[in-house]
């Protein structure tokens, strides 16, 4: 009995996740297939949520122990990677067409279900524990494992002249893990901030850090390269 029951809880946030997601995939594709003004719009919208957030974070904190020097720079830090990842995301829809976008979102995505389901089912050492204690090894090596994949099937359908597929696939996996650090960062603030989610607006998810703070953190690396490399 204790066995199932441990065996269900483990898995009692799945659902909400799941419709949840479904919801999010829905809006997020409506907004990239209409047009970039309203992919623009719906980047506003997170990222004015995402600000939000950050002011409610430093406001818990605030509240229970005073903010010092290091837990300024820190929200200062992650405002920086909100900015900068909302304007790599319009930029990328912007300049790097639909089919770019589209496989930069896919690619989070897939790395975070990937991750999720494999590290749930696996366990096993944990990947960073004093930062992000449920993060595993074998979550991270799944999520990038995912993003190897949906790379090799996904690049007959890039733009023509794109990179080779091998070149494809293996810088597939490294943005995989650019967005776990981007998970891990937003971790470790909350963490420091003392709070379990950025907000709880997202039903299984929190808030929209929680939710898209690996994106960000790709938007915000696509817009530094961008801006060294034009």
């Amino acid at each position: 009995m204790t066995s199932k029951t441990s065996r269900n809880g483990k898995w009692r946030d799945l659902m909400p996740r799941l419709l949840s997601a479904v919801v999010m995939v829905a809006v997020g594709l409506g907004a990239v297939l209409s047009s970039h003004l309203a992919f623009t719009a719906l980047v506003v919208v997170v990222g004015c949520v995402g600000l939000w957030e950050l002011w409610r974070m430093r406001q818990v904190k605030l509240a229970a122990s005073g903010l010092n020097t290091a837990d300024s720079l820190n929200l200062a830090a992650y405002l920086a990677v909100l900015v900068l990842g909302c304007l790599g995301l319009i930029t990328l829809s912007a300049e790097g067409g639909r089919a770019l976008l589209l496989y930069v979102i896919g690619l989070v995505v897939v790395t975070d279900s990937m991750g999720y389901l494999v590290g749930k089912t696996l366990g096993g050492p944990k990947f960073w524990a004093r930062i992000s204690p449920n993060k595993t090894w074998s979550g991270v090596l799944g999520g990038w494992i995912g993003a190897g994949v949906l790379a090799y099937f996904c690049h007959p359908f890039m733009p023509e002249g794109f990179v080779r597929l091998w070149f494809f696939v293996t810088s597939s996996m490294v943005l995989s893990f650019a967005s776990q650090l981007g998970d891990m960062a937003e971790s470790g603030l909350k963490r420091r901030m003392g709070v379990k989610d950025s907000s709880n607006i997202i039903p299984g998810h929190g808030g929209v850090l929680d939710r898209f703070d690996a994106l960000l953190a790709l938007g915000a690396l696509a817009y530094v390269l961008n801006v060294i490399f034009g």
